[in-house]
């Protein structure tokens, strides 16, 4: 069986799933693998990259199957509570809302930064500033839902990848073989988490089921071709900037490329920077808000004030870190989901109420790994690191 047809790539509403996708992996986190990559070293970056990237592929299209399984459309939480009961709800509840108000908080950051970039020749305001104008202009269209945006996910996706390839032609002849040689194991564990927060896209599954209605069977292919997609540019851009900029790698990935390249590439990756946090800020608001509406039987707008409010509440009382907001929230929260995601899916193999469109064949020892490694993960990020 196919895992990719070609011929559903003429479909709009598959690229759009698989736009939403992307979308929502690809944000805040990116900016933090290049300097994850010139502490660990390139290589060991890169066997993290591509293991990360596996695990979160078998976990996204686990998690498809739970949704297919279903007929109630539901966020992660619903689904738990379906499967597992009230305790695994409010265990998953943590650490969605620890990941998801972790990344809308760095969205907000990193924006005002971008944007400070963009428009500080032609008007200038403090970074503080561009956050808020980022904040409130993303939070009235999460307000206005997914539907009203999903096109505009499309084009910014191909946006953003025309800017990494411009990137990467600009500083293609700068790049210096030596920076991908040198490695340092006291660094080893640091690309883990940032990684895990930059692969996690599970609250755009259901979305994307929503968007392939009476097409499901597109949607394992959706969720292969997205994850694909999103790793090539996690190495394209790792590769480029570590290979240009070297130990002088910044945790922001722009500003220290700035010697080598001058402003201009400053500008280009501001504006990669502000689409790819504008998309996941879209992408992962909406999610959010649909699991406050939908799980917790919140009205729509209670549910938005829940999801817009804390994010301005702490980025207003001064908490404005970046690198490690996301490598904790990555190697926590996005390791709890994983473990009780696994749960949750060998539980609907016998207790779903519909016929899926695919059923993954996984011997039971992947299950004990996967909650294996998340364990360990979240121990060593919280106690050893």
């Amino acid at each position: 069986m196919k895992i990719l047809d070609l011929n559903i790539l003429k479909n709009r509403n598959f690229l759009y799933s698989v736009a939403v996708l992307v979308g929502t992996m690809v944000g805040v986190g990116v900016f933090g693998i290049p300097f994850v990559f010139s502490k660990a070293g390139f290589w060991v970056g890169f066997l993290f990259l591509v293991f990360i990237g596996f695990i979160m592929l078998l976990l996204d299209l686990m998690y498809g199957e739970v949704v297919l399984r279903t007929n109630e459309e539901h966020q992660i939480t619903g689904y738990t509570d379906k499967y597992l009961g009230p305790w695994f709800k409010r265990v998953i509840f943590f650490s969605v809302a620890l990941s998801l108000y972790s990344a809308l908080l760095a969205y907000v950051v990193i924006a005002g930064d971008f944007l400070n970039n963009i428009f500080s020749s032609v008007f200038y305001a403090s970074p503080a500033s561009y956050s808020l104008v980022f904040f409130v202009v993303l939070s009235v269209l999460v307000l206005l839902g997914i539907k009203r945006i999903s096109w505009v996910e499309l084009l910014l996706v191909v946006l953003f990848t025309g800017v990494v390839i411009l990137i990467f032609s600009l500083g293609f002849n700068k790049i210096n073989l030596s920076n991908f040689t040198e490695i340092q194991p006291e660094f080893w564990f640091l690309p883990y988490g940032v990684l895990l927060f930059a692969f996690a896209g599970f609250s755009a599954i259901p979305i994307q089921r929503n968007i392939l209605k009476n097409r499901e069977t597109e949607l394992k292919s959706s969720i292969f071709l997205a994850v694909l997609l999103t790793g090539a540019l996690y190495l394209l851009f790792a590769f480029t900037v570590l290979g240009i900029s070297g130990s002088v790698t910044t945790p922001d990935a722009i500003s220290g490329l700035y010697e080598f390249l001058g402003g201009k590439i400053i500008f280009l990756g501001s504006l990669f920077g502000i689409l790819a946090v504008s998309t996941s800020f879209l992408m992962l608001g909406s999610a959010f808000l649909d699991m406050f509406h939908l799980d917790y039987n919140i009205s729509r707008r209670w549910a938005w004030i829940l999801v817009v409010a804390p994010p301005l509440v702490l980025f207003l009382g001064g908490l404005r870190t970046f690198i490690e907001i996301i490598s904790l929230a990555g190697s926590v929260a996005i390791g709890l989901e994983g473990i009780v995601l696994t749960f949750v899916y060998v539980r609907s193999k016998s207790k779903g109420d519909r016929v899926p469109e695919y059923s993954l064949e996984l011997p039971k020892f992947i299950y004990y790994l996967l909650i294996f490694m998340f364990g360990a993960g979240v121990v060593y990020a919280l106690f050893i690191k």
